[in-house]
């Protein structure tokens, strides 16, 4: 070693040789996924993982592309914020007692229900379990979203997921049930296919009110076939055409995975800019777990991370978006995810948010949204912002401009009228865009720190209330993919927990 101790922010710029151990944490063994304690370590300005299984010896994994970065991102971390009501209490420790325990750290900010174990692809990056037997039934999707009501009071999102959830007989009556007034938006999370082939049925879902979360990981069929396992340029084309002309509000998911579609980032980023219906660009660096990515030929020491798909947006985009406008989001664990806001000028251009805005003092304005909604927080912040905007214009790139758009951002979203719940997190649509880069766990990766602050939450028909990547690793039993034992400390849902409408498959 180096040397021992933990490293401060100061040091990481002389951090280019050596290896230096940061911090110490709890992992799992990728082989057995046994609890461990692990050293995370920097070396040549990259962070490591490096662990020690008494049953499978040694292993390393990058967690990091830029120490800096990762270090860094602490600086961020704020208290959680409790739900109204916790599912469980705590009685082994985490993550034995998921569901979520009262020493969970972060509310729900995304519940995201499975609502269906149907697919019409076979993905080898996909992450869950799809044993095409069942579609969550009325009754179960009524209790989870009052579930989520009792606990939370108000949620800005709800999405609903799979499998593929269009497969689902019953969407658009789900959609009905989870739009309820204490919800902001309701997004289907999809592949697509069925949007661009059923015309009646995209105009449903336009007139239904809900948003689009669509998966895009790349525009070339050599890219799909990697991912997604077969060429889907045409059925992609065919989805965004059809959200494009009923102008249903999108976002779009882009698995970056390495040596498969990395280069493509940037366009990506080109296509958010410039379609006005599509609000947001979620990147997600792949996770290797379950029952297609748990077994997807991936090297854990040569992998993308978030500072990588960051490197490539800054070098795809030419300079438009740059690294440093990129900040991790404070409610969940700072190493989850990062973000950045773009606001539309009075060019109908976009400018990072960054540019004008100190995070360090405006962190209020990181939300684990789509949007900034239109809250008292928001409001607050936004005013002191073009109050600081307007004593620096002349040091702000673009100043005056940043200013007048600003003041046109708050009059539209805070008019002279009491706001709904979902006014709030509508109205501001049209004025901000974002990206988010969100990294999900895997059996190398795993840190017990982030998985205790998670604020992606699978809600379930028993009443459980499972962190992303806790259920994801453990309690699917899919964490090295289809022959994975379930963890010793997983919990299962009791008998009989999960009412179901039960379908043959292909109906």
């Amino acid at each position: 070693m180096g040397r021992s101790g933990s490293c401060c922010v100061a040091d990481v710029a002389d951090l280019s040789g050596g290896e230096h151990l940061f911090k110490r944490t709890t992992s799992v063994c990728p082989g057995c996924l046994r609890l461990l304690e692990v050293d995370v370590v920097i070396r040549a300005g990259k962070v490591y993982f490096r662990k020690s299984c008494p049953s499978c010896g040694l292993s390393e994994a990058l967690v990091s592309e830029d120490a800096r970065y990762y270090v860094r991102a602490y600086s961020f971390a704020r208290a959680g914020t409790e739900p109204l009501h916790y599912s469980q209490q705590a009685e082994h420790g985490c993550p034995t007692d998921c569901g979520v325990c009262d020493e969970h750290e972060q509310h729900t900010c995304l519940p995201i229900i499975e609502v269906t174990d149907h697919c019409n692809l076979e993905c080898p990056i996909c992450i869950v379990n799809n044993q095409y037997s069942t579609h969550m039934s009325l009754e179960d999707f009524h209790s989870i979203i009052d579930g989520m009501v009792r606990r939370e009071g108000t949620c800005e999102s709800v999405a609903l997921s799979g499998g593929e959830p269009t497969s689902h007989p019953q969407i658009l009556e789900l959609i009905r049930i989870a739009g309820r007034p204490e919800i902001g938006r309701v997004v289907v999370i999809t592949n697509g296919l069925r949007l661009g082939r059923d015309r009646a049925f995209a105009e449903a879902i336009k007139k239904s009110g809900a948003y689009v979360a669509l998966q895009l990981d790349g525009f070339t069929a050599d890219a799909h076939e990697k991912i997604r396992g077969r060429d889907l340029v045409a059925d992609k084309d065919a989805a965004l055409g059809a959200l494009k002309e009923l102008k249903i509000p999108t976002q779009l998911v882009f698995v970056a995975t390495r040596g498969a579609n990395e280069h493509q980032i940037g366009k990506a980023v080109d296509l958010l800019l410039e379609e006005d219906h599509i609000l947001s660009l979620n990147f997600q660096p792949a996770a290797f777990t379950g029952f297609g990515g748990g077994k997807y030929p991936g090297d854990p020491m040569d992998r993308l991370t978030i500072p990588g798909v960051i490197q490539r947006v800054e070098e795809q985009t030419g300079g438009r978006l740059k690294k440093s406008d990129f900040f991790p989001l404070p409610c969940s664990h700072p190493q989850c995810v990062s973000l950045t806001y773009l606001m539309r000028m009075e060019d109908t251009s976009y400018l990072p948010f960054a540019r004008f805005v100190d995070f360090t003092r405006f962190g209020t304005l990181l939300r684990s949204s789509a949007t900034l909604p239109a809250n008292a927080e928001i409001h607050e912040a936004l005013h002191d912002v073009i109050h600081d905007v307007f004593a620096r214009q002349d040091e702000i790139e673009r100043g005056p401009e940043v200013l007048a758009a600003l003041r046109g951002l708050l009059l539209q979203m805070f008019p002279d009228r009491p706001l709904t719940a979902r006014e709030q997190v509508r109205i501001g649509e049209g004025r901000a865009k974002s990206i988010f880069l969100h990294h999900y766990m895997d059996r190398h990766d795993f840190d017990l720190e982030r998985l205790r602050k998670c604020c992606h939450h699978y809600p379930q028909a028993d009443g459980r209330v499972m962190p992303a990547c806790g259920f994801n690793m453990f309690h699917r039993g899919a964490a090295k993919g289809p022959d994975t034992a379930v963890a010793e400390f997983a919990r299962r849902a009791p008998n009989g927990a999960g009412r179901s409408l039960r379908v043959v498959q292909g109906t």
